[in-house]
């Protein structure tokens, strides 16, 4: 029961970090989304913070370079650049980045649910190799969270419009 609890709030938590980023997608507008705004351009913002929560929800470089969906969009993935620490060059379409949200998305769901306390506290194997797998997905939250924060900021500043609260994630759909 313990296990089944945890697993859902952090999943839950995880979600909505993804859908304050998903309404931040959704309310951009096209004239801004491969626009510089003192930073990154939206896009590449975006593409990061996916990025990263796809590969922290992995426990191997190898799981993570070979799933159906990076394989599927091999013109994005092909030199894994975003694993590199250098500034970003690339610009994407907001509806390829729709598909990754959705694509991490369901990978939260079908990576958290159901682990037990046990699973939660063991090591990963390959990433983050100082973390346990409850550490990653907390530090998952706060990565996403952070930059949808940063890009929320950014369209109140062009829109005037705030961001609403997300308080969880699970019944949001």
């Amino acid at each position: 029961m313990v296990d089944k609890v945890v697993t859902r709030g952090i999943v839950s938590q995880l979600l909505a970090t993804l859908y304050t980023l998903k309404d931040c997608i959704d309310r951009c507008p096209l004239t801004e989304w491969n626009e510089s705004h003192g930073d990154y351009p939206f896009s590449q913002v975006v593409f990061h913070t996916l990025f990263d929560c796809d590969y922290h929800l992995s426990d191997s470089d190898e799981e993570f370079r070979t799933q159906p969906f990076h394989l599927g969009n091999a013109k994005v993935f092909h030199d894994y650049s975003g694993l590199e620490d250098f500034s970003p060059v690339r610009l994407y379409e907001k509806d390829f980045l729709v598909q990754y949200y959705e694509h991490c998305q369901l990978k939260t769901v079908s990576k958290i649910e159901g682990r037990t306390i046990a699973e939660l506290s063991i090591p990963n194997s390959d990433i983050r190799k100082n973390m346990t797998r409850l550490e990653r997905w907390m530090n998952i939250a706060r990565h996403n969270q952070h930059h949808a924060a940063q890009l929320a900021l950014t369209l109140q500043l062009l829109t005037g419009k705030e961001t609403e609260w997300i308080s969880w994630g699970y019944e949001r759909d």
